[in-house]
Formats: C-alpha cells, structure tokens, sequence
C-alpha cells in the first residue's frame, strides 16, 4: 500500500480541453485603465474562423465583465447573453465552414477579482495577470492554451506614464493629457500569455546586437533593476546556441510590478516581473536574480513560442524552463554550478514526493490548473532533461531540442511530440524513458555498496532499489555511470566536467532490478569510486561503500553529488576518519556548494565534533557556507554556540545575519530575546534581518515574543516581515501552551488577510499549529476561497490538521527528547573513539576490504 498522500483532492476529476467550433485568428484590444478608480474600460475585437458548418453561436470565457455591447465588422447589433462566467453570442446567420467573422465587445471592469490587479499604494500601478485561466477576468476570449491567435493592443494612459504589452511597440502617441502606446503581436500566442502593465515606470534600453532589449522599473529603482536584469542580453545569446533556434519575437522587455502574485510571467515578448527581486548592492553578495530572468526568458521558446497543448502537458513549458535556468548557471558559472543546481531541485522535488503527495508530471486529474504548478512540474521535469542530457548526450540532445521547436514554432504540443523529435533525430526509442520518469509517478530509492575481492581482483558493487517494487510498481531501468580510479588525485578539480578522470576505467551499469551485484575486473584495488559522477539518474540515494572510499570521494571526486553523498554518509558514519575528512572539507572545499551541504550534514548529526567544525567555520570566506554554517549552528543550545552566532551578526551579507539570528532563537540563550527584539528594527533588503529576527523569535520558545510578534504582523508593517511573523507566530504557538489561543486566532485573521502572499503564508502556519479550532476556517476557504492555488493550500492543511489530531499530543515533546538522547549517544560515541586507536589505513594494510 502506498504511503503517500493521494495528489486527488475530493471534487477533482479527469480533465479535457474543450470542443472548437472555430480558430481565433486575431484579438485586438483597446484599454483605458483608470488606476485611481481601479477601473478599466475595454473594447475586444476578435476575428474567428469557421471550422464546422454551421457555426449559430459562440461562447466565449468572460468572467465579471460589465458588457456593453457586441456588434459585427459591418456595424450590425449581435444579441448576446452574458452570465457570470461566459459571454454567448448568437450568429444569425449562421456561419459557414471557412468563414470569417469580425466582432467588437465593448465593455468595463470595476474593482476586479482577479486577472487586473491595482496597486494601491505609491506608486500607483496596474498589470495583469492571466496564467492559468484568468485571462477571461479582464477580456472576453477563448481561455485554453491549445488556442493561439495573433494580438494587437492599444493602450491609453495619462501623460507621464507608461503601458507595455505583447510585441512590438509600432506606435506612441502624444496628446494633450494621454498617451497611447500601440502594440502589435505578430506571432499566434496563447490568451494566457497577454499582458497589460501601466504606471509610472522607467525604461531602459540593454545593448544587443540583434534583439532590442528592455527592462522597466518604478521610479529610484533603475540601478537594482540593472542587477536584477543585467545578464538578460547574455541569456539571450546562450539560449539562441543551446535550442539552435533565435529569438522568435521584435523585442524583449521586463517589467517589475509590486505585489505580484508569482515570481514572474513569460507574457509573450514581455515578461512581468515581481519587484521582490529588485535587490540592493549588498543583497547581491549573495543573491541573483538570474534564476528567474533565465526561467521567463526560456519560456519565450518554451511555453510562448512552443506552448502545451492542455495543462496536464505543462512540464513541457515549465519543466523546460527550470532546466535552462541551470543551462544559464553553466554557461555563466561552470559545470560545478550546474551540477548543484540541478541536484537541488531533485532534492526540492523529493521533499514534495515525501511530504505532500506523489504524482507523475503528466497528469489531468485535478479541480483547478494551478494545482499542477508544482515541484514535479517544475523540479521533476527539469531533472527529466537533465537525465535526457546523460541519456542522449549533450550535442544529441541539443540538436533534438532544435527539431522539437523548429518542428513545432506556433503550435501546441505533447509529451509525444518531444518523443518524436528526439526519435527523429536521434533513431533512439524513448518510448519506456518517458513511460518511466514522465507519465509513471515516483522515482527509485537506490542503495549502492561496494566489496573488494583482493583475491580475484574483482570490485563488486551492487545496486539496490529499496522502494517497494511489485507487479504493479516494477523495479526501474537505467543505466548506471561507475567510475573506478587507480590513483586518488591529490585534490578536487573544479569544473572538471562529465568525463572520466586520468585512470579511471568508466563503466555503464544496466540496472533493470530490486538487486543486483557488478563484478567488475580491475588489475589492482581502486583508490576512487565514482558512482553516477554527474547526477544523472532521478532517485533518491544512500551510499554505502564504507569509510574510505566515503573519504576519498569527499577529499578527491570532481564531481559535487558524489563529494555530498559521501558527506551525507560520513555525517551518520561518525568515526574519527570521516570526522577529520568532514571538518576539512568543509573548510577547504572548493565549491560552496558542497560546503553547504556539508555544513547540513553537521548540524543533523549533533555531534560534538560536528559543533567544532562548525564553529571553526563562522567565518568561512563564502557567504552562502557561512549562512549554513549558522543554520546548522542552531541544532545545539550552548553558550559558545549563542556567542558566535551574536558575532556573526556584524557579517556583511543579509542572509548570514538572517540565519545566525535565526539560529540563535533555537538555541534558548538568555540574551537571544534582546538580541532578536534589536534584529527587528534592522533595515536590509527585503526585511531579510527582520524576517530572521521574527523565526528566531519563534523558535525561542519565550513567550515575551509573542506580543513582538504580533506587532510584526500589523497591516501596516512590510509583507515580508509580516509573513515570516505568522511562521513565527504558528511555531510559538506549538512550544509555548499559554501562546496558544492567540497565535491560532492570529493565524486565523490572516487566512482572509487581504495581502495574496500573507494569505500564502497562513495555511503552512495553520499546518504548523495543527489545532482543530482552524478547520472551519479552513474547510470554508477551501471551497470559498477565490484563488485556486489557495483553495489547494487549504484543503490540503485540513487534511493535514485532521490527520495531526489522531497523534499524541506529546508526540513533538518526545521528537525533541529523541534528539536530545541521539546527541548525547553521538557525544559518547566520539569520547569512546578518542581511546581506540586508529585501524591502520588501506595503504598501511596488506588487505584491506571495505
């Protein structure tokens, strides 16, 4: 029996796009937004085609819209009937197979729901929103993505300000007291990627030698959107290298908006943008935007120019920008830097796997699209590609990926017709590929060991799929990359790349069971054993190839997954040798990332070595390592470990700051509460040291911070310090019983704050209280909720919450004795291994077997 959650919510069914009577062939939009009045007047005019015969009536998406009227191309009055949610136009007559009809609706919006939003506070702006179906709250249209149609829009908007849409900006008119800018999208697109932005906004030009290139930004923050969007022009040129296709559009632009509801939107030639990614001199120490500048831009390929036929097919937009996010990260940073990433988002999908529920990427069963826009579309489809890149190779799956879009520019696509691309240009059936990773759910849990036999001189390594495997969850198939080096190099490479090392004998493996054992022959016993060197498989790992070789990969592989793995093994592992090797790596590794993970990996083991190592670390030249560093600092609750974490507040990155207060909450210390009270009141980028300040408030277990907080929480404070405040709030309320009734009252109010990402933030809060006095709260959003990612978040917290009350009540009191009992075991440990003499090394030994 599975033990994960069903992704099915009650109410979800099976999805299909819906019938077509005709092809849009062109909306043409006139908009007039009155920001003061949070109003707009419209006046949609769309030309269709005639697929069957005959065609009596249209029934267009059209929702909250105040129609005015509908009329032909010829001047003739339309009868119409408007609904809540639809606009239906009769046609007398009727039309005919092959004909075409021009039609106008003119009509208005006032305060809308969603689609149009209005910012309210200076400065005053308005931009749209359409993904996934919310095109249909602020023009009447055929709302599907397997609808394309060119578009042209006229803007009309007070002199001073500025209004971007699709395509290229063919006019811009001057008058008295308006202006209006004219923009023709010449390339069918789908409804969802129309875009409307008008405000007080900046422009400035990117030099590029062929695509012009713009980004937009309210008043004061030109030098932030410089840091944001600098690196677009050298995007472009490595994604036109990579797909083998250019830049389809007449222009590029980014626009950054207040309050937006995402990251960004890949509006077709004009993506929108949040201002949350508008960053400081300082911030940029240690934060980029370039993962979501990268992500927006590849979707002008993927997703705009190639766009999936339904959304169950959305991995094919997503999934493909996820991955040339990391395809930026090489070209700009290296392979190591790839590599990570790429690592990341398969732990990030694997989280979601284990926690949430489990799916596979194509998937129509659900009750709103949104659901879907998750870390199996996303981080899972990514990981997909980046198995393709070792199935196929790099320069096969480059030309592959030039044939999919070449193929395929303008129209709507299938997971089969990447198949049949890559089939076409390859001649390889990758039939079973996408039948395992893309349209089956889940991924395999791979346990490698390792055994020499000094007699035979055979290295036997064997590959165990621990995940339950029956008929119907087969073992998976793969091919499995093993590296065998004579000699340890004497240091780690960075950026050595997928190849093999100087001797190293490179072997494929061919994986297709619950377990099997590889003799592998070798004239004499590997000093390294390289396992999947380069991530290739999608899986979740547990290493066992014994301290040594745990070592030598840690100390010597090129590679960042196997040095992490190894980490990870030698964390558990605990002796003296992996202990050494941990505190050294961790100090002299050459790429953060490993130093990140590694510093991870400390602080879960809680063992006093570890806290040494860290310790010895505060100070670590890179900044992300020196914010794991405090992160993982938090697992123990010393006055040594309160004091560096005291110290580390004078860092010069935000983030390090934001974690060492963080952590220091967790460790209880006596002047944490002063300390994280004066953290509040420190000005960084983006509430980044408040918003520490308020989780280590939290954990701190104190009830004095709980009016702190609740004052954090006011309407009036910052969004993201009042989003970190409701964390807060939620984790005291679980450690403090007397805080209780007030944080659940808290988290109560912001289930229906009017800030979108507060209310975000509220239902993970409501998980974390886990009280039953929330779910009528939450079981009434879950359906009256406006928003469908909302009204997800809230079924599943329910759910959650129900489940929470059949545990005991005790049960997070006994977690953290268990923990506590764990670190003493680890502490004794350690004492007992300082008086046993070290075993002598391999090469010290005249046999030594792992």
């Amino acid at each position: 029996m599975s033990e994960h959650r069903s992704f099915a919510l009650p109410g979800a069914r099976p999805q299909f796009g819906p019938d077509k009577t005709v092809d849009v062939l062109h909306i043409d939009l006139r908009l007039s937004p009155d920001i003061e009045r949070e109003r707009m007047d419209g006046v949609c005019t769309t030309t269709v085609r005639a697929i069957e015969d005959p065609v009596d009536r249209l029934v267009l998406d059209a929702v909250d819209l105040d129609i005015r009227s509908v009329t032909a191309s010829d001047g003739r009055a339309l009868t119409y009937r408007s609904t809540a949610e639809t606009l239906e136009i009769a046609l007398d007559p009727p039309l005919r197979k092959g004909a075409e009809l021009e039609f106008a609706v003119e009509y208005a919006i006032e305060q809308p729901r969603r689609g149009l939003y209005f910012v309210r506070r200076e400065p005053r702006h308005v931009w749209t929103q359409s993904q996934d179906s919310d095109a249909r709250y602020w023009f009447p249209c055929f709302d599907y993505p397997a609808e394309k149609q060119t578009t042209s829009a006229t803007i009309v908007v007070p002199n001073g300000q500025f209004a971007l849409g699709n395509g290229a900006l063919v006019e811009r008119t001057e008058g008295q007291a308006e202006t209006v800018y004219r923009y023709e999208q010449r390339i069918p697109h789908a409804t969802y990627l129309v875009t409307m932005v008008a405000g007080p906004f900046s422009e400035i030009a990117q030099p590029h030698d062929r695509v012009p290139i713009w980004y937009y930004t309210l008043p004061g923050r030109e030098a932030d959107g410089e840091r944001a969007f600098g690196q677009t022009p050298r995007m472009v040129d490595v994604f036109e290298r990579t797909i083998g296709v250019p830049y389809p559009y007449e222009r590029y632009s980014q626009i950054a908006v207040a309050d937006f509801v995402f990251g960004g939107m890949e509006n077709t030639s004009a993506t929108t943008q949040t201002d949350r990614v508008l960053h400081d001199e300082r911030a940029h120490l240690d934060y980029s935007a370039d993962y979501l500048a990268s992500h927006e831009l590849a979707h002008q390929w993927f997703g705009d120019l190639v766009t999936c036929r339904d959304w169950s097919q959305a991995w094919l937009n997503e999934g493909f920008a996820t991955y040339f996010e990391s395809v930026w990260l090489e070209a700009d940073k290296g392979w190591d830097e790839y590599l990570y990433d790429v690592f990341g988002g398969v732990q990030r999908y694997i989280e979601e796997d284990a926690e949430r529920y489990r799916r596979p990427i194509v998937c129509n069963l659900f009750r709103d699209p949104i659901e879907l826009f998750d870390r199996h579309l996303y981080e899972k489809g990514s990981a997909v590609l980046h198995m393709l890149r070792g199935e196929l190779g790099w320069d096969r799956l480059k030309r592959s990926l030039q044939r999919y879009v070449g193929e395929n520019a303008q129209r709507n696509v299938e997971t089969i017709d990447l198949v049949r691309a890559i089939e076409a240009e390859t001649g390889r059936n990758m039939r079973r590929f996408f039948a395992q990773w893309v349209e089956r759910a889940g991924h395999p849990q791979i346990e490698v060991s390792y055994a020499w036999d000094a007699e035979r001189k055979i290295a036997r390594v064997t590959v165990a799929q621990t995940q339950p495997v029956d008929d119907a969850n087969p073992a998976y198939a793969f091919d499995l990359e093993l590296g065998l080096v004579d000699a340890l190099p004497d240091a780690v490479r960075p950026d050595f790349g997928a190849g093999p090392l100087p001797g190293e004998n490179r072997v494929t493996l061919a994986v297709d069971g619950r377990s099997r054992t590889f003799a592998i022959p070798l004239e004499r016993e590997p000093a390294l054993v390289r396992v999947d060197p380069s991530g290739w498989v999608l899986a979740s790992w547990k290493s066992s190839l014994g301290t040594d070789l745990h070592v030598a990969s840690l100390l010597a592989d090129p590679s960042p997954p196997p040095r992490i793995r190894a980490a990870k093994a030698l964390a558990k592992d605990g002796n003296r040798a992996a202990r050494e090797a941990l505190a050294r790596a961790l100090a002299h590794d050459p790429f953060w990332g490993v130093g990140v993970e590694i510093a991870v990996a400390l602080g879960k083991s809680r063992a006093p070595s570890a806290r040494t190592a860290l310790l010895n670390n505060a100070g670590h030249s890179h900044p992300k390592v020196r914010r794991a560093v405090a992160e993982a600092l938090g697992n123990w609750r010393d006055e040594a470990v309160a004091t560096a974490l005291l110290s580390m507040r004078d860092d010069p990155s935000y983030f390090v700051v934001a974690s060492a207060l963080r952590a220091l909450g967790k460790t209880r210390d006596p002047r944490a509460f002063d300390a994280l009270v004066a953290g509040l009141s420190t000005p960084s980028w983006m509430e980044t040291i408040a918003s520490g300040a308020a989780r280590g408030l939290g954990a701190l277990a104190d009830e004095r911070a709980l009016p702190v907080l609740e004052d954090a929480l006011r309407p009036d404070r910052s969004e993201p310090l009042r989003r970190a405040a409701l964390g807060a709030i939620a984790q005291l309320g679980t450690l403090v019983e007397t805080t209780r009734t007030r944080a659940v009252e808290a988290v109560e109010r912001a289930l229906t704050d009017p800030g979108y990402l507060v209310r975000l933030s509220a239902y993970p809060a409501a998980e974390k209280l886990d009280d039953a006095r929330l779910l009528p709260a939450l079981d009434r959003l879950a359906v009256a909720e406006d928003d469908g990612r909302l009204r997800r978040d809230a079924a599943e917290a329910a759910i959650r919450v129900r489940e929470g009350r059949s545990k005991p009540a005790e049960l997070a009191l006994l977690r953290e004795e268990l923990d506590r009992l764990r670190a003493e075991s680890q502490a004794l440990r350690e004492r007992l291994d300082e008086l046993t003499p070290l075993r002598p090394s391999r090469s010290e030994s005249s046999d030594a077997p792992v």
